[in-house]
Order: structure tokens, then sequence, then C-alpha cells
């Protein structure tokens, strides 16, 4: 299980490297659309890859590594499953990505800033910001790689990286 946990926490820091190799592309005048076209062409792929590997992850760390989830975790899991569902649809029907980006974008926001108070919850000393009601649970860290990569880190990476390619790819 350590393994998986490593791994699931480089490919992590590999998506927050992504995410800011993607923004400071696109503000780039001389790479920006050909960025576009290659975030716009790949957006139902990468949406529905990272979506599936985020449940199966979530899914392995809970019955291979027996860590139940806590109340924030199965609120983050709330809005990440129907991304699964969304993009693999779109997919399966050739929908344009531009179709789905609103309900993954309103989904990801939602579930990413669950994510980020979990996040701080975790990483900041006790009492810093409102408690959770699963007495302490949510503040507990399960998980620590690298000096900041938490499970509500890796969920909010992937989130923020859904934030990224739906806003992009949305209608003109």
């Amino acid at each position: 299980m350590p393994t998986l946990i490593t791994l699931m926490a480089i490919g992590t820091v590999l998506l927050n490297v992504a995410l800011v190799l993607g923004i400071v592309t696109i503000f780039m005048p001389a790479r920006r659309s050909s960025a576009l076209v290659l975030i716009r062409s790949n957006a139902r792929i990468i949406i529905f890859l990272l979506s599936a590997a985020s449940v199966a992850g979530t899914l392995l760390i809970q019955y291979l590594g027996l860590l139940n989830p806590c109340v924030l975790c199965w609120w983050q899991r709330i809005f990440m499953y129907p991304i699964v569902i969304i993009s693999f649809i779109a997919i399966i029907k050739n929908t344009d990505v531009s179709e789905i980006a609103d309900y993954v974008l309103a989904l990801s926001i939602f579930g990413g800033a669950v994510a980020l108070y979990q996040h701080l919850l975790q990483m900041l000393p006790a009492g810093s910001l409102i408690p959770c009601d699963a007495a302490g649970d949510c503040a507990v860290r399960s998980v620590f790689e690298f000096g900041f990569v938490t499970i509500p880190w890796m969920a909010l990476s992937v989130f923020a990286l859904f934030v990224f390619v739906a806003f992009v790819s949305r209608k003109k």
C-alpha cells in the first residue's frame, strides 16, 4: 500500500506541474493558440482518464488500504464520481467537450472547495479552522508525502486541473 500512495503522490505532483505549465502556456502569445487546440482536442479523454483514475484510487485506498473515508472525503466523492459518468457519456456519444464543460466546472469548483478546506484542516494547527463534525476524523493526516501531498491535496489537484480544462474548453 505505501507504494501505491507514493505513486499517487508522484502523479499528483506531475498534475500540479502540468497545471502550472498549462496556465503559463496559455498566457504566452506565441504558444496560446496551439496550447488551446491541444487542450480542447484532448479535454474529454483527459477528464475521463483523470476522473476514472481518481475513482479507482479512492476505492483502492478504501478497500485495499483499509482507510475509511471521512465525511469530507465522502463530499469530495459526491462531486468527483459524476464527472466519470458525464465524461464517459460524452466520449461514447462523441459530444463536444464544450457541452459538458459547465457541468464539470460546477462539480469541480464545489469539490475543490471541499478538498481545499480539508487540506487546510489537516495542514494548519488544530483549531485554526471551524472544526469538522466528524469528531476530528477529517483533520487526521493519514497520508503525507513530500511534505505537502495529502489525500485532499490529491483531490484538489485533480479538481483544479478539471477547472482549468473545462474553463478553457467552454463555448466561446
